[in-house]
């Protein structure tokens, strides 16, 4: 979040002071006044502007230019400010009445524009020239005042921007078109800056592509709208019990039929839930005249015998209209739209479905608390013509030649229901449109055409207005933003980028290729066979023997190793196997596995920098008499050595306790042959999952139930082959489901716990032997990232295996997927469960991560309104700003920002991390929507994100003048004890009730976190020379000794820690005991050609807490402190960095201090 604040602040003159850091980005002033942060008391009111409570997101801050330039400013500055770093966005926001995340973000910053809201009216050109920001209700009534209007909104409440460009359905649509056909010229900002127009003589290619386009180009300025004289409408109200639905489909299938003459009739037809109104649903029917006409013969007139529950009839002005027709906003909203054909059948059967679709949202929701609409609108193929001869748009209705219905419902759930309920809503409105759609389908009624301003965020508008349109789209988005600012940078509304394939005929890329559309259904060809010769049979015949005899061959070769014949005639001791292939990786067992390359936050890297500090040191400290000086014995520079025996920074490896797996020679595996746990008991655990949810589920969402079942009966009674991933997934999901299965569910089943975890041996040894054949080379797919994904669980090789996952998830796109929904809702759960590991692994290990979060344009799963979907969401914002922070505090740019800048990026860190660990503790049992299967991953996440805080707290200065080297700040300290207080809480309780379930929650944690929490308690320990932290730090060395036992990392962790304790405890332990004289240990130092002090020079200033000037028993200058680092990898030989790459550099000593 700092990253907003800075590029905000610098650009626009917020805060000059950190301008300079921004560099070379230009500075901007006289904005400040714009600008609405979250703590000024403007901010929540402004934020209570938009529409629905469900939009109402909170940006990290708020732009409200009141001009042109203040808009180019503020989007230049922006854009230049990140350029791609950190994950953070940019919003524009007209009216605020789009479905949510469309005008608002939460990671970034919104410009609003509802300050750029006034009209003008010039006689001259008859041009109506509109600010964005301004309200329908508002423009009226100005443009009254001069005896003209527009065709604009209906609801007064509706804002200009997002109206127009998405289209603008208004009474006036079957004279004028639609609102954006009216529009003779648009002021745009582009993302460069630039200020441009456009008509049908200055880029008219964008102009035609603003009429329908969405935010795909620019940030519109200035709408000029041609007027029309303004008179009174005649307005007519009706309300109808349901009971006349037919005789209402019939009205409005007869009205959608009029030819263009009666153009000036406008009619909107909705079925409606209110309790305030009716405790039935009833027919609401909006008939206006443009022209004042109230004695108009049309089609509506089947209707006015019809007893009516309400009734009005009035002339007004369509500004009275417009004001007098604002639905209230501050509810939880959930809408969508179709279109159809104009057919009485589909609209009774719409009708019925609708009800249907009440009662189900009733059941669950306060029908008081609850409104819901259903409307349908006249779409007559003659508007399409009105369009076309004023420039033509782009939604594609001029390919339409039949008259069609504008469907569209939506449900408005009170706040005061919760997200949980709203989550409801918004499932059932989504079922109710599948309904609708497949009623036309059976009907021969549907239409691809989907309406942009009604659609939901999950619908594909765009892809709907036809294949020259759609290529219009994307062309002039690309020749007027070529470096997608609007595609990735603003990622609210509908993007061309996310527009895919309609699978029909043909299909834009097709059309734009010259080819024929594969995705197209041709009509089947009849196949003849033609003879070619009489020898064509047994030709063919011989050539299918010689190939089977090959495939033979080398399925024999690969299954058994055996040689082949020396076709050189050479000893057949030296016989030829068949090779893997060319390009392969054969991945290492676990005991052999090496480290390779660690990046600057890594053990390995900090200790091979140090290891000459160390040698430096203990040459110091024998040429020095210690011992003269009162040291105690069990410090001295000996002791120390013999403390550390041992030290060496090869890249060496350590055997695993856990019983060894058979070695395979790669690609040596017959699959079919490898054991498997009975059958019976795999059925039995697979019906226990159908009806119990399982751990394993919960904890690895990429995967359903049903799926996984199917995976199972493919490898137990295969009757196709099968992939060595789907082998992998089966026998891990079973490792997993077998560790989770407890003492009641066992017995359910007729066994014990202790039979069915007998299996997981043979589980994962299937699992392993099967690592052995993973190639580098291998198809990426869905099932290969799963696969890998999986196996980075219990594998010292995680980072190979999580990085390759994520590999293949760019090489498949998934990091561009459009939507969370539908055919993309697996992928995107595989995605973001990848993204998470990889992101965490990267920072434990030091390495540079392979996702980059600017690329990644896959929404990130919006429900939030359950305690299971709080937690999981934190989850995933913990990955994110995990990456963040590796990017901005520990990157190699950014070690060259000054401590200034550090320091208030610290601050915007925190706060962020302490707003998702308050997410994640509202997640508990006191919540209704509460899951107890969800609190080992709370409570994972809680440690985690205090982790992170002690590794962000960790840039900041001591807050005292004089300090330790081995001080933190306060922040750190609390943030350290916060996270092993919470660790040791939570093992202590899983230790006694699920020792197996703490083993794979310490694993996750010290996978995806690095514990510098430990050392920076130790480290503060040995500067304060106070034992205040060190029965919490022995609570800690406790409670890892259990999965020490069975897991590699947890066991490298542990004797690490208890190495780490001794030293401190020792330290600690004589500096009540002796002290020292620094300057007589300065003068032996001098005397002996050794510095003394640190690098500037100045000796090493004493700990304010204590009077002697060395206040610890052996003197550890920074070179001593580097020295005990080296000896962790001494103790523990092959250092896993990636269980403890806490011991990092920047954690260990801040030398810009």
């Amino acid at each position: 979040m700092v990253n907003i604040y800075l590029a905000a602040a610098a650009a626009l003159g917020r805060l000059a002071v950190v301008s300079a850091a921004l560099s070379p980005a230009p500075r901007f002033t006289g904005l400040a006044d714009r600008l609405l942060f979250a703590t000024d008391p403007d901010y929540e009111p402004q934020i209570e502007t938009w529409y629905s409570d469900n939009s109402r997101l909170r940006p990290f801050c708020l732009i409200l230019p009141q001009n042109t330039e203040e808009v180019s400013t503020a989007l230049t500055a922006l854009v230049n400010a990140n350029d791609g770093a950190g994950d953070w966005h940019i919003a524009v926001r007209s009216g605020g009445h789009g479905y949510a995340g469309s005008n608002n973000i939460v990671n970034g910053v919104t410009i609003d524009l509802s300050m750029m809201n006034s009209t003008s009216y010039d006689q001259e050109t008859n041009l109506a020239k509109i600010q964005p920001g301004g309200r329908w209700k508002d423009i009226f009534a100005e443009l009254d005042k001069h005896g003209v209007t527009v065709a604009g909104g209906r609801d007064g409440d509706v804002g200009v921007g997002g109206f127009l460009l998405g289209g603008g359905n208004s009474f006036f649509s079957g004279r004028t078109g639609f609102g954006c056909d009216s529009v003779i010229n648009f002021e745009v900002v582009l993302a460069n800056g630039t200020i441009v127009n456009a008509n049908n003589s200055t880029n008219p290619d964008l102009w035609r592509a603003l009429k329908g386009g969405g935010s795909n180009f620019g940030i519109v300025t200035r709408f000029d709208m041609e007027a029309i004289p303004s008179r009174e409408l005649y307005y007519e109200l009706r309300f109808l019990s349901a009971n006349y639905s037919d005789t209402v489909a019939d009205m409005v299938v007869d009205f959608t039929n009029q030819n263009q003459s009666l153009a000036d009739n406008a009619l909107v037809t909705f079925y409606a839930h209110n309790t305030s109104v009716s405790p039935d649903v009833y027919i609401g029917l909006i008939y206006v005249n443009t022209q004042g006409d109230a004695n108009a013969t049309t089609a509506f007139d089947k209707v006015k015998d019809v007893p009516a529950l309400f009734s009005e009839s009035i002339s007004q002005s369509m500004a009275k209209a417009a004001a007098g027709s604002q639905v209230p906003g501050g509810t939880n909203n959930a809408g969508t739209t179709l279109t159809f054909r104009n057919h009485a059948e589909i609209l009774r059967r719409a009708v019925e479905l609708n009800a249907e679709w009440v009662e189900k949202l009733k059941q669950t929701i306060n029908p008081d608390k609850l409104a819901t609409f259903f409307f349908f609108q006249p779409l007559p193929s003659y508007m399409a013509q009105v369009s076309h001869q004023r420039g033509g748009n782009m939604l594609g209705l001029d390919s339409v030649p039949y008259n069609a219905i504008l469907w569209s419902c939506g449900a408005a759930v009170d706040p005061s229901e919760g997200e949980a309920t709203f989550a409801i809503a918004q499932a059932e409105t989504s079922a109710f449109t599948a309904q609708i759609k497949e009623l036309t389908r059976s009907l021969n009624g549907d239409m691809d055409f989907i309406y942009l301003n009604y659609a939901d965020g999950s619908q594909d508008p765009l892809g709907t207005y036809g294949a020259a349109n759609i290529q219009h789209i994307r062309d002039v988005a690309a020749a007027y933003d070529p470096t997608g600012v609007f595609q990735r940078r603003i990622p609210g509304g509908f993007k061309i980028s996310r527009t895919k394939c309609d699978r029909r005929s043909p299909c834009a890329s097709c059309v734009t290729l010259n080819v024929a559309c594969r995705t197209t259904p041709r009509a089947s060809e009849k196949r003849q066979r033609v003879l070619l010769s009489s020898k064509y049979d047994e030709a063919v015949q011989d050539v299918r023997r010689q190939l089977v005899d090959v495939k033979e061959m080398l399925q024999a070769l690969m299954s058994k190793g055996e040689p082949t014949p020396s076709s050189t005639g050479t000893s057949s001791e030296h016989a030829h196997h068949t090779p893997p292939p060319i390009i392969d990786e054969e991945v290492p067992s676990l005991a052999s596995v090496r480290e390779g390359y660690s990046g600057d936050p890594s053990f390995q890297s900090h200790a091979h920098r140090v290891k000459n500090a160390l040698e430096a040191a203990l040459a110091a400290s024998e040429l020095i008499n210690v011992e003269a000086l009162g040291a105690p014995a069990a410090l001295s520079p000996r002791g120390v050595a013999e403390l550390l025996h041992g030290a060496e920074t090869a890249d060496t490896t350590t055997p695993d306790r856990a019983v060894p797996v058979p070695h395979r020679p790669p690609y040596d595996l017959d699959f079919g042959n490898l054991p498997l746990p009975p059958v019976d008991l795999v059925l039995k655990i697979l019906r226990l999952a159908k009806t119990n949810k399982q751990q394993f589920f919960v904890d690895v969402p990429t995967f359903h139930e049903d799926e996984f079942i199917n995976m199972c009966r493919g490898v137990y009674f295969a009757t196709e082959p099968i992939s060595l991933w789907t082998w992998i997934n089966v026998n891990v999901g079973l490792y997993y489901l077998f560790f989770g299965v407890n003492e009641v569910e066992a017995g359910r089943m007729g066994t014990t716990v202790e039979a069915i975890r007998s299996h997981s041996k043979l589980l994962k040894a299937n699992a392993e032997a099967a690592m052995q054949s993973l190639r580098l080379c291998s198809e990426p797919s869905t099932e290969s990232c799963r696969a890998l994904a999986l196996l980075e669980g219990h594998s010292t090789i995680a980072w190979r295996l999580i990085s390759a996952a994520a590999r293949a998830c760019l090489d498949l796109g998934f990091h561009r997927l459009p939507e969370y929904a539908g055919d993309n809702y697996q992928k995107c759960s595989v995605f973001w469960h990848i993204y998470a590991w990889e992101k965490g692994l990267a920072m434990t290990c030091g390495r540079t991560p392979v996702f980059h979060r600017y690329d990644v344009t896959t929404p990130v799963a919006q429900n939030r309104f359950n305690a299971p979907a709080r937690v999981y969401a934190a989850f995933l914002d913990f990955a994110i700003i995990t990456g963040e922070i590796q990017q901005t505090l520990f990157s190699a740019s950014a070690r060259q920002v000054s401590q200034q800048v550090r320091t208030q990026q610290v601050e915007e860190f925190a706060a962020r991390l302490n707003s998702i660990q308050e997410s994640v503790r509202s997640a508990n049992p006191e919540d209704p929507t509460w899951d107890v299967m969800y609190e080992a991953a709370a409570e994972i996440v809680d440690i985690m994100m205090y982790s992170l805080l002690t590794i962000v707290y960790r840039i900041l200065p001591p807050s005292a003048t004089q300090v330790h080297p081995l001080q933190c700040s306060d922040e750190c300290v609390r943030a350290a004890r916060g996270a092993l207080s919470r660790l040791v809480e939570v093992g202590e309780r899983m230790i006694l009730h699920n020792p197996t379930g703490w083993s794979t929650v310490l694993n996750i944690i010290l996978s995806l976190a690095p514990f510098v929490s430990f050392i920076v308690l130790a480290g503060n320990a040995i500067a304060t020379s106070s034992a205040a932290d060190l029965p919490l730090l022995s609570s800690v060395i406790s409670v890892l000794a259990p999965p020490a036992m069975n897991s590699p990392t947890a066991r490298k962790m542990h004797d690490a820690c208890a190495r780490f304790s001794r030293i401190a405890s020792l330290i600690v332990s004589s500096s009540s005991e002796s002290s020292f004289n620094q300057s007589e240990y300065q003068d032996q130092a001098l005397t002996n050609d050794i510095q003394f002090g640190n690098s500037s020079g100045q000796p090493i200033i004493s700990n304010r807490a204590h009077p002697n000037p060395i206040d610890y028993g052996f003197p550890m200058a920074q070179q001593d402190w580097d020295s005990v680092m080296i000896g962790f990898e001494s103790e523990l030989g092959d250092y896993d960095s990636r269980a403890l790459t806490n011991i990092i550099e920047p954690y260990i000593a801040n030398t810009g201090w």
